[in-house]
């Protein structure tokens, strides 16, 4: 299962005080401690408001790639933004980062999609339509085929094309858990892409958060997610992904699991 962690973001507020500080080493923590946890993709987002997004990411950029090469996901709702940090890991010699994100909205297509295919950037791809998020798996399927069709036909693989069904949370709407799930297979059936999603949000405004999110990521990976955006530093999360990756002929002789369970980390 593909890691992506979510911590470096500047709408929380402890990351917002780090980027205006200019607090290097609060974020070279946040990133060590991301890779280190099990991260594959590091997102990083520099949307402080009232800041200059341009400055902010080229900051967290420069800072992040002094400390590990892991691949990025540049993460901004502007496309200056998001080509200005595309190129300049690109330029410093990093992996070509994601993007995060397109959507069947046509400002995002037009803001990402150039981006696609002049950069064959993977691409985070939200089941999101014009009118919204579709209340429908049906209809959160018909997005993640266009997406499909547009992305494929700029050029990029398939499989660097990584559908997000989308995730509202059940204390608003008990049917929001089954409606993602349901959209979740739909895709696996009939699209070649890989599929994740910010499965967290599924538990919020509930007391107990934890134990919520870690189900739900278990009982999506039983339909065969690829990939989540998640805090991997929370070690029950963690714990739960070390099992679904032994289960699912992930983890070789169940190697990862065991040096886990060795290093006392599994809760």
């Amino acid at each position: 299962m593909l890691l992506m962690g979510e911590s470096i973001n500047g709408t929380r507020k402890q990351v917002a005080a780090a980027i205006q500080a200019r607090d290097a080493e609060f974020i070279k923590a946040l990133a060590t401690d991301q890779v280190e946890a099990g991260a594959s993709v590091l997102d990083v987002n520099g949307g402080v408001a009232g800041g200059d997004e341009i400055a902010d990411m080229t900051w967290l950029i420069d800072t992040v790639m002094e400390v590990t090469d892991m691949q990025l996901m540049v993460d901004s709702a502007s496309a200056t933004v998001l080509e200005h940090g595309v190129k300049l890991i690109i330029e410093k010699g990093g992996k070509v980062p994601f993007i995060n994100s397109i959507s069947g909205e046509q400002a995002r297509i037009d803001a990402a999609l150039p981006l696609v295919e002049k950069y064959k950037t993977p691409v985070i791809a939200l089941c999101l339509s014009e009118d919204g998020i579709p209340p429908t798996a049906d209809d959160r399927f018909a997005v993640a085929q266009q997406l499909h069709d547009l992305c494929t036909g700029a050029g990029l693989p398939a499989e660097d094309i990584w559908v997000d069904p989308l995730v509202l949370s059940v204390s608003a709407d008990s049917t929001a858990a089954q409606v993602t799930m349901a959209t979740l297979k739909l895709v696996k059936e009939k699209l070649p892409v890989r599929t994740t999603g910010g499965l967290s949000n599924v538990s919020f405004g509930l007391p107990n958060r934890p134990l919520l999110n870690r189900t739900f990521v278990a009982m999506c990976a039983g339909l065969g997610i690829d990939g989540a955006v998640l805090d991997v530093r929370n070690k029950q999360m963690m714990a739960t992904i070390k099992a679904i990756e032994a289960l699912r002929g992930e983890d070789n002789f169940c190697g990862n699991y065991l040096t886990a369970h060795r290093a006392g980390i599994l809760e």
